[in-house]
């Protein structure tokens, strides 16, 4: 349930761990690989479109982390993880 629909998701980071962080919160930029950042806002009915750097390393987690999130729940829709094989 997302109680705080009218807040946007800006400025964030994208990580990669294989820290399971209902065990181990992530600490932000510290405690998993930074594979991207988004910096900017995200309008209402955007995309929001990141491209990780490439890595020959294996994750079992993606961390969406916002940098000015005030708020404890994080609501996302169709997020999508691609591998792009070369």
């Amino acid at each position: 349930m997302c109680w705080y629909a009218a807040y946007r998701l800006d400025d964030f980071v994208i990580g990669l761990t294989n820290d399971d962080p209902e065990i181990t919160p992530p600490i932000f930029k510290t405690s998993y690989t930074v594979c991207a950042q988004y910096s900017g806002s995200v309008a209402a009915d955007a995309n929001a479109t990141v491209i990780c750097s490439p890595s020959y390393e294996k994750f079992r987690f993606v961390i969406v982390h916002g940098s000015y999130v005030t708020f404890e729940a994080l609501c996302l829709k169709e997020v999508y993880v691609f591998a792009r094989r070369t």
